[in-house]
């Protein structure tokens, strides 16, 4: 997956890192292209938050880091943090409580380039006028922009961003990413950004690369992920997903909900999103309704199929379904995967 300049901003390979008999990162690869927004997503200690402190220099890793085709990790080198013109934004901001906002956007920039260049810093992130505000004065959102803001003033030639949104509240959190994202784009910076949150990425990101015990197991965008996932592992991570073990033969896997194309053979999973089961009634039923989930703007109902297996069906708000409703269910679109995987 390449950007429209077709040039890598960071380039990691085959990445190790352990703490003891703990495996951090396992052979992990990494390409982000320049001027876009990658995120590193994955369960909770799957290595998301080693491998950013590895790109940024703050520890070590066997493997090589080039950042703009600069070597700054492996083959006995070594670059430090403060010369990988990388910046920071760490998951509790870590502002200068006894700094005002001015201050703590000032550090790390040049006495000389300092004043027209954190103007034009504070303008970018909105928080033009709170220049003598301390820290503590601010709500989580205006320090989140703060911590943004310190990291792009030494004009960084990468942003690496660690879990940014989780201490705000939900409401703010949705705001803050949708700003984040337009002061990046405005910004022209390559971004890195750490997340668990499956929505969080796929609504903020260009590329996503999902991880798992220490390696990204699939990097693409974020509708050919979640359309095309490389395995029933990613497909149930990445939203709600259904799997269902069936036998391929002749071309077709044989479901409840259908017969899919296939050139597998022999034993498989299916894999059917909820969005791709559709429910009718006044046909010759084959599932039961189990429970419905009503959240106004949809309903996810579960359904009891084929001898009890239970799959899901996300539609609209109307016709409303009940538990032990008999009807019709048929998937419009499923993937097919050797059983295993």
């Amino acid at each position: 997956m390449t950007s429209a300049t077709d040039q890598l901003a960071i380039r990691a390979r085959d990445l190790s890192k352990s703490y003891d008999e703990d495996i951090a990162l396992d052979h992990f690869n990494l390409d982000v292209w320049e001027g876009g927004l990658l995120t590193l997503l994955g369960p909770s200690g799957c290595g998301k938050t080693t491998a950013l402190r590895i790109i940024a220099g703050f520890e070590g890793a066997e493997g090589t880091v080039d950042i703009r085709g600069r070597r700054v990790l492996g083959n006995g080198t070594f670059v430090p943090p403060e010369r990988r013109k990388v910046g920071m934004v760490f998951q509790d901001y870590a502002l200068f409580p006894h700094m005002t906002v001015r201050a703590n956007v000032a550090y790390g920039v040049s006495r000389g380039k300092g004043s027209r260049r954190i103007d034009a810093v504070l303008e970018l992130v909105g928080l033009q006028g709170l220049d003598d505000r301390m820290p503590n004065e601010l709500s989580g959102g205006e320090q989140q922009r703060v911590a943004l803001a310190r990291a792009l003033a030494p004009k960084p030639e990468v942003i690496l961003l660690d879990e940014p949104f989780s201490n705000l509240d939900a409401v703010l959190r949705d705001r803050v990413r949708r700003e984040l994202r337009v002061i990046l784009t405005e910004a022209r910076i390559t971004a890195v950004f750490v997340t668990h949150d499956q929505e969080e990425a796929l609504a903020t990101s260009d590329i996503v690369a999902v991880m798992k015990d220490g390696r990204v197991l699939q990097a693409d965008t974020p509708a050919e992920l979640y359309s095309n996932p490389a395995n029933p592992w990613i497909a149930e991570f990445l939203g709600d997903a259904d799997v269902i073990p069936a036998t391929a033969h002749r071309g077709y896997a044989d479901t409840p909900l259908g017969r899919f194309k296939t050139d597998l053979k022999g034993p498989v999973l299916v894999v059917i999103r909820p969005e791709n089961v559709q429910i009718s009634l006044g046909e010759a039923s084959n599932a039961v309704v189990a429970n419905v989930e009503f959240f106004g703007h949809d309903q996810l109902v579960t359904l009891a199929v084929g001898g009890g297996t239970r799959v899901r069906s996300r539609i609209g708000p109307r016709p409303a379904y009940t538990p032990g409703q008999k009807c019709r269910a048929r998937a419009i679109d499923a993937r097919v995967y050797p059983r295993g995987t």
